[in-house]
């Protein structure tokens, strides 16, 4: 149902139906003691908690999510959220 709502909008905006371009990004979600074995530690950001690896469309709509703990390292999340948005 989402998906038809983004691709309606997408035609009321004179878009095609279709995202042509994609953007990647990943963020650290702070953990909490319930995270357990999911937290991971990520040093270049110096937190312990879950990536959010995120793929949107160029209007911002979301696309797809993988979430890893923080010590994955987020180009290693690519292939799997191209082969999710295709």
């Amino acid at each position: 149902m989402v998906h038809d709502l983004n691709e309606l909008q997408r035609l009321l905006l004179e878009r095609a139906a279709t995202p042509t371009a994609v953007s990647l990004d990943g963020c650290v979600l702070q953990s909490t003691p319930e995270s357990g074995h999911r937290a991971g530690y990520n040093w270049g950001k110096r937190r312990k908690g879950s990536t959010a690896h995120i793929a949107v469309d160029t209007l911002g709509h979301l696309l797809s999510v993988v979430i890893t703990p923080a010590n994955e390292q987020e180009r290693a999340q690519v292939g799997e959220l191209c082969h999710q948005v295709q």
